[in-house]
């Protein structure tokens, strides 16, 4: 309860103070009160990063609100251990503003586990953290397994990202005669018949897949937008004569997208050190009032000779989310989105799965020059104590495209568990779905990385 006591003395002082400057007239007409000058103490990031993110500069005026905002936008960082502000007056109508911020640095090695219908993988991340002081983030990733191999590397500093993967992956593609397609490795049926309860398979190759992107994403003008511009090559060889009805060739395109709303900033690695906890009692007490929050996102990929590309095509994707938490951090999510491609191949077309909105483990999928999705997620925590959380959601959600949504769709209703240590990045997971379409279960585990 001593970290509680501070924050909440500090926040009571610096209320209080704005009392104290004006005495006698607050009640009748407050002044505005303004910033002399703000200082910093305890921290390593350096104090030209912190202004940054602050809502508060010198010489601009000095509100409870604008206390409170200043606290959520370094809670927001993901950075330090404890954080206190306190105020002093400066003479008549201002204020100094003095921030106690205590960070630290770290770089860690973090393996990670995860099976299911996709495959069985295992892999290593190295995460490093304000290392130069800039509260920066650095990772180098790789994995293998029998879903195929993968490694990248990802910088990302005061909203500025640079990442670039590489993947690659060769398994037998299954295409069944409704026109859905299985690229599963791992799927395990209660008769033991396989794929054949999922209907006849018309076609059978081995397809193998490279990829190998660089992306950059970057803060736009405007509360919580962002942009990111990508390059993606894309090669993909078949075996039995099906290179070119299922679009085998290299597909080389750039994607510009726009996202709205922000994103939750990640603190997996660093609370191994208790940095990003300064705000364990906000994330342990009950939400006082209930919190709304928007994000969506524009994404359109254009390729052709000109990027390098065997195939000249686009694709448009728009995303939209909204998420509603009350009480002991209920939450009740509504998304929805659409997709549509124009002289795509086969190899490109949007299918019902991660790439469309999915979250559920579905075996077989469908593709289609269009797809739209819809999906609704409630979680709750089944216990939070300073040890970590156990959070349970139940979800239902569907994929399809509208002008022959019974051939396409793919639907399902699932359930998940997830404990996550506060002070040790290690969530354990686990994941049930049932296709409503295909009358089947699956379940994926994950440990380490993200559930």
């Amino acid at each position: 309860m001593e970290k509680l006591n501070i924050n909440f003395i500090s926040r009571a002082a610096a209320i209080l103070l704005l009392a104290v400057l004006a005495p006698g007239r607050l009640l009748a007409a407050p002044e505005r009160v303004y910033i002399n000058k703000i200082s910093f103490e305890g921290n390593r990031v350096s104090g030209k990063t912190l202004r940054a993110v602050l809502p508060i500069k010198e010489g601009g005026s000095l509100t409870a609100e604008s206390v409170e905002e200043s606290y959520d936008a370094l809670y927001g960082m993901k950075l330090f251990k404890s954080v206190e502000i306190s105020t002093a007056p400066a003479g008549e109508g201002l204020a100094d503003v003095h921030i106690k911020a205590r960070d630290g640095w770290f770089l860690f090695p973090l393996p990670f586990a995860a099976s299911g219908p996709s495959g069985r993988s295992a892999g290593l991340v190295l995460f490093s953290r304000n290392i130069f002081r800039r509260a920066e983030m650095v990772s180098v990733f790789g994995s293998a397994g029998t879903g195929g191999s993968g490694a990248g590397a990802f910088v990302e500093k005061s909203g500025l990202a640079l990442s670039v993967r590489h993947s690659e992956r060769s398994a037998d593609e299954r295409l069944f005669t409704d026109g859905g397609f299985s690229w599963a490795q791992n799927v395990h049926t209660a008769g033991g018949d396989g794929f054949a309860k999922y209907g006849t398979v018309a076609e059978l190759y081995r397809r193998r897949k490279q990829e190998n992107s660089i992306s950059a994403g970057f803060p736009l003008p405007g509360r919580g937008l962002t942009g990111l511009v990508s390059y993606t090559a894309e090669k993909n060889a078949y075996s039995n004569g099906q290179q070119a009805p299922r679009g085998g060739g290299l597909a080389a395109g750039v994607t510009l997208a726009i996202n709205a709303g922000g994103r939750e900033k990640g603190d997996d690695l660093g609370v191994i050190f208790g940095m990003g906890l300064a705000d364990m009692e906000k994330r342990l007490r009950q939400q006082v009032k209930t919190e709304n929050k928007w994000r969506g996102g524009l994404s359109l990929e254009t390729a052709g000779a000109w990027s390098g590309s065997d195939f000249n095509f686009s694709k448009t994707a728009l995303t939209l989310e909204h998420s509603t938490a009350w009480g002991a951090w209920n939450r009740l999510t509504l998304r929805c989105g659409a997709a549509v491609s124009a002289n795509a191949p086969e190899s490109q077309l949007p299918a019902t799965g991660r790439e469309t909105g999915l979250i559920g483990q579905y075996v077989r999928e469908f593709r289609a020059p269009r797809l739209t999705n819809f999906g609704a997620l409630f979680s709750r925590p089944l216990t939070a104590s300073r040890r970590g959380t156990l959070q349970a959601a139940v979800f239902a959600e569907a994929a399809f495209d509208p002008a022959a949504a019974r051939a396409t769709v793919q639907k399902g209703v699932g359930l998940s568990l997830a404990y996550r240590f506060w002070r040790f990045p290690l969530p354990l997971g686990l994941s049930c779905t049932y296709s409503l379409r295909d009358r089947d279960l699956q379940i994926s585990a994950a440990i380490g990385g993200r559930f």
